[in-house]
């Protein structure tokens, strides 16, 4: 991909119209977005009931020069529906909603942050047939390894279903796909991999600095849109510092926007969402949010951050016309490479003294009564299968009594 950039970034922001803050009228929030400067307005759909509100706001939005981006975010039920029913459903929710607005929206989101449910936790299983370390966190997402095989195949057939569903619709809308940020980058490498096709790469940032991330997205040859970032925390520490630190990520995104190819940046979010107090959640706006008398919302005045973000917009494109540059290589080896699938057949043996017993969570519970019964670990596939038993029934008798 060869990148251009004479213009500034195309600056957005993200809110609920659909299912937050009743009392605030879409036209309330795009007359926000029209003032700060923005042009798109990002917001998540999750059934095709919404589709009438959403053509409401791509009409209101077209009268203030601001385009929707939704984010289709199906409701489903990953621990129990199989792959072949999440594909369906997800291609389903996709085909209606894109197919009924394919003239007004030419750009759509596809799942929210989807690999976070199959992020590698303590004690599961890789596919090398090793288990993940008890005592550790979460795993970082920037190995293709760092993912639970059976949960990823869920995101995978969803993702893969949203957006087929867009392609069989209109080959030339664009579909963004990506990831919360932090250090899930191997999850695009996986999607690869997997025969996902995407038009841009999406990333997520709340803190740092993400020049790292963008190198490496950039090896995709897609443009870049950031569609969620903020200070860390919001207002949650003081206005001031989410507006201090809003206009430092602002300076830095233009840096990096002919160098990386990054196209959009959405602020999260444009109002308070206070009713999630004392969570970070609740500080997050660019404006205040108070309930009414009648249990309803209105706005409470912008914050610092408000007019500190309009400012920065309206000071275009930080200046200098821009050197076009070349983004298409390839993503590193380490990324490209399958993650080491073990033998559906193979016997990966285990010794109950190396066990962690201090890990009481499913996963171990389960890798402990394969070992101490049929003297091996189980696959990710069994470990997962018997895990979601478990969430219905959390005695591990069950599981002990069908290996016996």
């Amino acid at each position: 991909m060869t990148v251009s950039c004479a213009a500034d970034l195309i600056w957005g922001v993200n809110g609920h119209p659909f299912n937050a803050y009743p009392g605030i009228s879409i036209e309330q929030q795009l007359d926000y977005i029209r003032d700060l400067g923005m042009k798109s307005y990002r917001v998540n759909i999750s059934s095709a009931d919404s589709a009438t509100k959403l053509a409401e706001l791509v009409k209101a939005g077209k009268e203030r020069g601001v385009q929707i981006l939704p984010v289709i975010t199906p409701e489903l039920d990953l621990d129990n529906e199989s792959i072949d029913d999440l594909y369906a459903q997800a291609y389903q929710l996709a085909s209606t909603l894109v197919s009924r607005f394919k003239d007004d929206i030419r750009v759509w989101e596809l799942g929210n942050e989807m690999e976070n449910y199959a992020i590698l936790m303590p004690c599961e299983m890789q596919d090398s047939g090793i288990q993940y370390n008890c005592s550790w966190g979460p795993a970082g997402g920037t190995e293709t390894s760092d993912y639970f095989s059976p949960r990823w195949a869920k995101v995978s057939a969803v993702l893969r279903g949203l957006s087929d569903a867009t392609i069989a619709v209109d080959p030339t809308i664009r579909k963004a796909m990506g990831t919360a940020g932090w250090g899930h980058r191997a999850a695009f490498t996986r999607m690869l991999q997997d025969g996902i096709k995407w038009d841009i790469s999406v990333w997520h940032l709340y803190e740092g600095d993400p020049e790292d991330a963008f190198k490496f997205l950039a090896t995709f040859g897609q443009p870049i849109w950031l569609t969620e970032f903020n200070y860390s925390g919001g207002s949650q520490r003081g206005e001031k510092q989410q507006a201090e630190g809003l206009v430092q990520t602002m300076t830095l995104l233009r840096r990096y926007q002919s160098l990386y190819g990054l196209e959009a940046a959405h602020i999260y979010e444009l109002l308070d969402e206070t009713y999630w107090a004392p969570s970070y959640e609740a500080f997050m706006g660019l404006v205040r949010l108070k309930k009414r008398e009648d249990g309803l919302w209105a706005p409470s005045g912008r914050k610092l951050a408000y007019d500190a973000v309009k400012k920065v917009i309206a000071n275009g494109n930080a200046g200098s016309s821009s050197p076009t540059v070349s983004m298409k290589s390839s993503p590193p080896a380490a990324q490209m490479s399958a993650p080491p699938v073990a033998d559906a057949g193979a016997v990966h043996p285990c010794s109950l003294d190396a066990l962690d017993k201090s890990a009481f969570n499913h996963a171990n519970q389960v890798a402990y009564a394969y070992c101490l019964i049929l003297r091996r670990m189980p696959s990710p596939a069994e470990q997962w299968r018997e895990v979601v038993a478990m969430k219905k029934d959390p005695s591990i008798f069950p599981t002990l009594t069908k290996m016996l």
